[in-house]
Formats: structure tokens, C-alpha cells, sequence
């Protein structure tokens, strides 16, 4: 019998197959239909991803969705049926076909990208395939997804053709495509009645990601092993490779079971619900766009894991997995431990809750899989070498557990160009998304948030925003990235705003749930830039050595670094710092220390008097009580979320003097002069409007003045301050550093537009560079450096690691771990990134300190301070 020509050519192969034990290589079509074995397993597991495909596919039935899927995830490879492909292994050609390899000299072309010259075939060979002229764009579309799943999406000019090869040996490729392409058409569309011109216009939103990942985890030799023995029936080889698929989902982690019916009870057994939690079981169960907007402390986070878990286990079921999302990496290491507490009551046999940047460690399947990832004849190209690579860093695998938490910048990256974004676009999409402290980011970062939701949408996901409140003009541009206008304001606080469809329904708590109004005391004290005077200083200290727990919050690391230095010389009583300027591995430790001396169990809360001196880092999700509270001026929502961490919890032992909550706001001696700061908050209308309702609305201790009710203002406040025409009475200075602001913020926003809609920016070949992550921010910290001692010309981590000695996959982890954030400002003081995107900072330890002179600055860096510069 006559045996189709694409059993001639291999899938994969080992590097050294003249001398392997076992089979050397493993049968093209047989890796394909293991990838593909790969993806029926996942969707026979998860009803929430065939509804999603389902939906962004349009078609009628789950059946014809899987058929078109599986049909164009088998195709992925369709590039190695390439002779440049099949001579990366000299060996293995000259077994499967020897007649062809005594012609050639020799032909490894080491460049040769299969994806992109498969797309490349596809294009110029699909009316050949059986396509008609008009199912060829849509099916184009298809084919170009499945192409990118070594990280790139090719484009219209990807097909480069092979050069001094012989007539007969391109024709045999062809035909070789031709009936696997035909083949698989009888395999899959056939079955389910379909014909080429019955592909769907809409192709699937999450296709790209989907195929890469099925195809990292049908590349394990562990599940899938060689075959080079040729079973001509495609199906029975399918069907065997079910079970082991299954397996190889299970290892990787991949697979869930929701359990129970979700909602307050079940995650919060003894809790008792309380303001909009109250209102969380009258939220529709379907696809949207839910906006919470509540005071800080009030509960948002457990209302919105509540819904996200009714959205799990409502029967039609709008999501696989969760993914909580935070401004900075601290606030996503405090919110790992509230979601383990309700993951085991969620998820049957518990869950893989993965934090962002190192807490957790992978489970013991999966670290043995990326382990034995080892190249083949493919090289760079093999897909679980690219697999360990990029799941290897913690801060990825979070995207395909069942439940994960990272920063922003991780989801921002998903529309960005880089490499494998598609993946981090699929874990995202296949998910409720939980976006916390939506107010603290800066318009830069607006426009690639809405780029996330629009494309949440259109795969069919589901979002839940999170925020103290937002204003009125941000919350529309909000839902008009997710398709629906918004012109009437709604006044009431607390809100819940749910979109679906063209359709926006408010929800507003019953007047027997508004919690009482707050008030919180605030006076001002003037300092030159915002920098604290000796006078001030000593009250801070007398206030701690009376027994407070007080809090001091700079806008700026170096602040932070000066007035914990001088605080510490006044007093024994302990001074802690707390920035994001400490090497990741050191800020974890930190954390955790500041949580339990400043946080809500009395049991572990310290004793006595403490300060602590810190930046942002703590107006943010992080569970802390303080009795008394100082903070540099900052715009209205962000003061409004530091003022959440005073007098967080009620306590019948406060100090005297510090019974009722407390604060003080450190605002300029000169008018509009606000020091670095600017560098920081850049609309400096804001600060200056700020205040401006400091002066007028706060009480100084006295009789005749207001005090500032903390939720009443919440919407007053800032409305007023973010309110877009000018008040009229700014000072000029002001209005002139508004106008520019505003000025390069649309042009930004407008670069950005441009940069994801038609990709003119130049592709980042990692997503682990320092430049990938300043495409995220456009703020204080976007640049990363990695503090290291140089010994013998290689690298060292502070902690005497050998960086080059570990495993690609170890590397990535411990490159995170002790990495440092550090001001865009520095750039010219700091070393040059390596071509990866990486600045290494080589230091030498003197006297207890780290340190790197360079020259015209010194780097230091403790465990104690972080790292600081100074001027040499």
C-alpha cells in the first residue's frame, strides 16, 4: 500500500540520533496529533474554555468550534514538511529518505524559522490545499495564529523559499503538505460535516496561545514518546495518545475542577458579609465588565473573589481559573496568602495558587518535566526547551494555574509585542480578571489597560475592577473599552457597575448596609520640598516613644532612606524601612516582618512604640493598622488609600492621644514647590488642587474648621480634583506644568494606540528585558538592575549564586529574585544592558555594604537601606 509522503519526514529529533538508545526521532504526523491529543484533553476538562471558544468562534455548536481547532492546531508544524527543516538532523533525513540525501551536499540552514515559512506555504499554497477564494483570508487568519507558537506571529511577507534546491525536491514538499492538509480535513472537519468553505469568519481570540502551550506539553518526551514505526491509521494513533495527554495536563498543572456553588458563605464560612459583600449573590452570572468602587478596608477584595467564584461555578461556567492583578510586587506577595485560604474551598484537591516573582515553589511534576527538557536537532526552536524558559520564572507560570497573582505589568504585557505575549494573552483571557487599585495607575498605563479589556472581551472573558472610586470620566473611558457608553453619573458610594453586552446596571447598597462615616483628623505641617525639619522629626519620635505605631510615607525612596536614618539616630525605639528598592529576595523577608508588626493579629502585632518610614508601597492592599499617620502630599485617591491603613482595625488599646484616627499631611513652605516629587506625580494639578482641599477642609485642632468624612469625600473630592476643565483660580505655574503634562500624555497614549494596533514598534525579543518593562510604566521605577559580585568573569548573586552555573529555567527565577527597581533618572549612571536587556551592577563588599563606584556615583547596597546612590 501506498504510504502518504509525510510519513517520510520527522517531528523531532535527538541531537546525537546517530548514537541514540531508543528511537532517534520521532514521525511528524505523530507529534502533531500528540499536540493535538494535548488540546482534546483540555477541552474535554474545561467547560468554561470550549463555552469561550465557542462564543468568540460563532458558531452553533462546541462540535464544529473543536473540529475547526483541532484541524489548525495540527497544522501547526506544517513548515518542517521542508527539506531546510528535515536537514537540521543530517542523520534521521538520510533514514526516512535516503534517495533525497544522496543528491545533497550538505544543507543545514540553522536559520530556518518552520512557523513562519509554514505560514509562508499556507499562504501561497492554500487554493491547492481544496480553500476556495472566499474562505482563503479567513482561513489564513487561522493558520497565521497557530504559526506563531514559537513566539512570534508571522506576517504577510514570512515565506522565505529555498535557494540552489532541486525542482524534484520542492515538488516532493509540496505534495507532502498537500496531503497532510488533506488528511487532516478526513480526520477532523469531515467528521462534524464541514466543509472548507463553512470556516468562521471570527477567528478565536485566545487560538495562539492555546496551540503553543498544547504544544509545549505534547513535546514531553516523558508523556510522548519517539515513534518512528508508521501506524497509517491517523485515528487510532490519536486516540491512543488520549491518556497520556490527560497525564501530561495533570503534571503540568493545567487542569482544574471547580467545586461547590461559590459566593461569601463559601469562601468565608465564618465571616459575616457586611456592605457590598451583602450585594455579591445579585451580580448577573454572565460575561462582563464588573467595576467596584468602595472605601479601602471595606471588603472589596473578598466581593470580588466571591463573584469570580459564582462565575467559576455557575453552570454555564465563565472562566477556568482566576488572575488577581496588583500595582506593585508587594501588595501581590501580601494577597498570596488571602487567596490560598479560599483556593482549597474552590477548586477540587486544592489549587496551584502562583505568585509573581518567586514565593512559591513548582509543584514536583512539573519541576522533573522542566528538568528533562533537552534540545533536540531543533535547537533554540524545541518547544519545551521554550516551555522551561518561560515558565521557569514564577512570574509566568502564574498565568496558567488555577489561580495566580501578579503585577500589572505582567498583564500589560500581554498586548505588547513581545515574545510569547499571545500565551500570557491566553492564561489572562481563559480567566476572571481581577484588577486591584485601578485608581493608581497613571494614564500611560490606561491605554494598555484598555487594549486588556477590549480583548478580554472579545474572547469572551470576564473582568473585575477594583478601586477606592474613580472618576467619572475614567470609569467611562473604562467601559468604553469594553463597548458601552456611559454618560450619566451615578453618585452613590459605595457602587458596583456590571456591563455586558450594550447594557450597564448599577448596583447600590440598601441603606441598612452603609457603613458609618469615618472621620479622620487632619492637620498640615509646611516643610521646604517636602522634606521633614529637625522639630519635626523629634514629634514623630515622642508620638513612637509614647507607645504609637507610627507611619511616615515619602513619595520618594531617597526620602525614605534619609528620614529613617535620622529617625534612628534620635531614639532606640526600632525604625524599619520599607521601599522597593531591596533586592526581591530581601523585600519578601521585609514584608513579612512589617505585616507582623504592623498588621491586624494582636497576637503577633508588636509591642510598644515602632516607626515605620515607607514609600507607596504600603497605600496598597497591604493589611497594616497604624495609630498615627505622617504622609508627603500626594493626589486626593492616593492620600485617600493611605489614610485606609490608619486606625484599619477597631482596638480598645490605642496610646493616649492617639484613640481616634489621626494624620498629618506634609504639604510645601513654598508654594507649587514640590521637590522630586514632581518626578513621581507629574500632574501637578493634582497635587496643587489637593491641597487646596487640605487648607480649606481640614481641621487644624480647632473649633471653626471641618473634618475630613472620609467617604462622603471620596466622590466629592475626587471628582473636583481630577475634573478636567480648570477651577479658574490656579496659579500659573501650575496650569503651564498641567498643559505640558497633558500634552505628552495624549501623545503618548496616542504612540501606544499605534504601537498595538499596527505593531510598528520593533519586536522585543524577551520578555524578561529591562525594555520590555519600561513599556509598562511611565512612571518613578522602570528600570531593573541585578546587584552581583563579578568573580573570575562570571556573575554571582550578592548570596554567592553562580547565575551562569544554573539551569535557563533556575536562572530566569534567581535573575527576579535579585533584581532591583530603580528610577528611570539613573539611566546614565548605570552600567549598559547586555544584549538581553539586563544591567548588571558588579559590587564588592567593604565595612558591611555592597558597593559599586562608578564614575560619577556610588551604588550601596544593604539589606537594611536597599540600594542608594551617591555622588562621588
Amino acid at each position: 500500500m501506498n504510504q502518504a509522503l509525510y510519513y517520510r519526514y520527522w517531528g523531532k529529533a535527538r541531537p546525537d540520533a546517530e548514537n541514540a538508545d531508543g528511537p532517534a526521532y520521532h514521525l511528524l504526523p505523530y507529534h502533531c496529533l500528540d499536540v493535538a491529543a494535548v488540546a482534546d484533553q483540555w477541552w474535554e476538562s474545561s467547560a468554561p474554555l470550549r463555552q469561550q471558544f465557542r462564543q468568540s468562534i460563532e458558531v452553533e455548536t462546541e462540535e464544529k468550534a473543536y473540529a475547526w481547532l483541532m484541524f489548525f492546531i495540527v497544522l501547526h508544524d506544517l513548515g518542517k514538511l521542508d527539506i531546510r527543516f528535515q536537514m537540521k538532523s543530517s542523520v534521521t533525513m538520510q533514514k526516512l529518505q535516503t534517495d533525497i540525501y544522496t543528491t545533497l551536499n550538505s544543507l543545514v540552514d540553522t536559520k530556518y524559522d518552520h512557523g513562519c515559512n509554514g505560514y509562508g506555504w499556507f499562504e501561497q499554497e492554500v487554493s491547492e490545499y481544496g480553500f476556495d477564494c472566499i474562505s482563503e483570508n479567513e482561513a489564513m487568519d487561522w493558520m497565521r495564529e497557530v504559526a506563531g507558537h514559537h513566539g512570534r506571529i508571522p506576517d504577510n511577507d514570512s515565506l522565505v523559499e529555498p535557494a540552489f534546491i532541486s525542482d524534484d525536491i520542492k515538488r516532493q514538499d509540496k505534495q507532502a503538505r498537500i496531503e497532510w492538509v488533506q488528511s487532516l480535513k478526513k480526520l477532523f472537519l469531515e467528521p462534524a460535516g464541514l466543509e472548507y468553505s463553512d470556516i468562521p469568519e471570527t477567528m478565536p481570540r485566545m487560538l495562539a496561545g492555546f496551540c503553543s502551550v498544547c504544544d509545549w506539553i505534547g513535546s514531553s518526551n516523558d508523556y510522548f514518546p519517539y515513534q518512528t514505526a508508521i501506524q497509517t491509521d491517523l485515528k487510532s494513533y490519536f486516540d491512543s495518545r488520549l491518556p497520556a495527554a490527560k497525564n501530561a495536563l495533570k503534571a503540568f498543572g493545567v487542569l482544574s475542577k471547580v467545586s461547590g456553588k461559590g459566593g461569601m458563605t463559601v469562601l468565608f464560612p465564618d465571616y459575616k458579609p457586611q456592605g457590598l459583600q451583602t450585594v455579591v449573590d445579585s451580580f448577573p452570572l454572565e460575561q462582563g465588565l464588573t467595576i467596584i468602587e468602595a472605601p479601602t478596608g471595606s471588603g472589596k477584595t473578598e466581593a470580588a473573589l466571591a463573584y469570580a467564584s459564582k462565575l467559576l461555578t455557575s453552570k454555564t461556567g465563565y472562566g477556568s481559573s482566576i488572575i488577581f492583578a496588583l500595582p506593585t510586587q508587594a501588595t501581590a506577595n501580601a494577597m498570596l496568602k488571602r487567596l490560598e485560604k479560599v483556593a482549597d474551598k474552590l477548586f477540587d484537591g486544592g489549587a496551584s495558587v502562583v505568585l509573581a516573582h518567586g514565593k512559591r515553589d513548582l509543584n514536583s511534576d512539573f519541576k522533573a518535566i522542566l528538568a528533562n527538557s533537552r534540545l533536540t536537532a531543533q535547537g533554540a526552536e524545541e518547544a519545551l526547551v521554550q516551555c522551561s524558559e518561560w515558565l521557569g520564572a514564577s512570574k509566568k507560570r502564574s498565568f496558567l494555574g488555577q489561580m495566580g497573582v501578579c503585577t500589572i505589568d505582567q498583564v500589560l504585557l500581554s498586548v505588547l509585542p513581545v515574545r510569547h505575549q499571545f500565551v500570557r494573552g491566553f492564561g489572562i483571557q481563559k480567566s476572571i480578571l481581577i484588577i486591584d487599585e485601578v485608581h493608581a495607575y497613571d494614564s500611560y498605563m490606561y491605554g494598555l489597560l484598555s487594549e486588556v479589556l477590549k480583548r478580554q472581551k472579545q474572547a469572551s472573558g470576564s473582568a473585575v475592577l477594583l478601586s477606592a472610586t474613580l472618576p467619572h470620566h475614567q470609569k467611562a473611558k473604562l467601559l468604553q473599552s469594553w463597548g458601552v457608553q456611559s454618560g450619566q453619573k451615578n453618585p452613590a458610594y459605595p457602587l458596583v457597575t456590571h456591563a455586558s453586552a450594550n447594557q450597564i446596571s448599577p448596583f447600590e447598597l440598601p441603606e441598612s448596609e452603609q457603613t458609618a462615616e469615618r472621620i479622620v483628623n487632619v492637620e498640615t505641617w509646611r516643610a521646604e520640598q517636602l522634606v521633614l525639619s529637625a522639630e519635626q522629626l523629634e514629634k514623630i519620635v515622642q508620638a513612637a516613644e509614647q507607645g504609637a505605631k507610627v507611619a511616615v510615607i515619602c513619595n520618594l525612596v531617597s526620602d525614605a532612606q534619609h528620614f529613617s536614618h535620622q529617625l534612628a539616630a534620635l531614639t532606640t525605639i526600632p525604625v524599619d524601612l520599607f521601599h522597593s528598592r531591596f533586592r526581591f529576595v530581601d523585600r519578601q523577608k521585609i514584608e513579612q516582618e512589617i505585616s507582623r508588626y504592623y498588621g491586624k493579629n494582636e497576637k503577633e502585632r508588636a509591642s510598644g512604640g515602632r516607626i515605620l518610614v515607607a514609600t507607596q508601597v504600603v497605600e496598597q492592599s497591604l493589611d497594616l493598622d497604624f495609630d498615627w499617620m505622617l504622609t508627603q502630599l500626594c493626589p486626593v485617591d492616593l492620600l485617600f488609600q493611605r489614610l485606609g491603613r490608619l486606625h484599619r482595625h477597631q482596638r480598645y488599646n490605642r496610646p493616649l492621644g492617639f484613640e481616634h484616627p489621626r494624620c498629618v499631611v506634609i504639604v510645601p513652605a513654598t508654594e507649587t514647590v514640590y521637590g522630586d516629587t514632581r518626578y513621581v506625580y507629574q500632574n501637578l494639578r493634582a497635587l496643587w488642587r489637593t491641597e487646596q482641599f487640605l487648607k480649606n477642609k481640614v481641621i487644624v485642632f480647632s473649633s471653626n474648621q471641618e473634618d475630613l468624612r472620609a467617604y462622603t469625600a471620596y466622590r466629592d473630592w475626587i471628582e473636583k480634583v481630577y475634573r478636567e476643565e480648570a477651577w479658574g483660580d490656579e496659579p500659573e505655574a501650575v496650569e503651564t506644568a498641567y498643559q505640558k503634562y497633558s500634552d505628552e500624555v495624549v501623545g503618548v497614549q496616542r504612540m501606544i494606540a499605534n504601537m498595538i494596533i499596527h505593531r510598528k514598534v520593533e519586536e522585543i525579543k524577551s520578555d524578561e528585558s529591562d525594555k520590555a518593562g519600561s513599556l509598562t510604566r511611565d512612571g518613578e521605577m522602570s528600570l531593573t538592575i541585578i546587584p552581583v559580585i563579578k568573580k573570575q568573569g562570571k556573575f554571582f548573586t550578592l548570596d554567592d549564586v553562580d547565575l551562569e552555573g544554573l539551569e535557563k529555567w533556575q536562572y530566569w527565577e534567581a535573575i527576579n529574585l535579585n533584581s532591583v527597581s530603580v528610577t528611570q533618572r539613573w539611566q546614565d549612571q548605570l552600567p549598559k544592558a547586555d544584549a538581553r536587556g539586563l544591567r548588571f551592577l558588579p559590587m564588592v563588599l567593604e565595612k558591611g555594604h555592597w558597593i559599586s563606584r562608578l564614575e560619577k556615583v556610588a551604588f550601596i547596597y544593604c539589606k537594611e537601606i536597599g540600594l542608594a546612590i551617591k555622588k562621588t
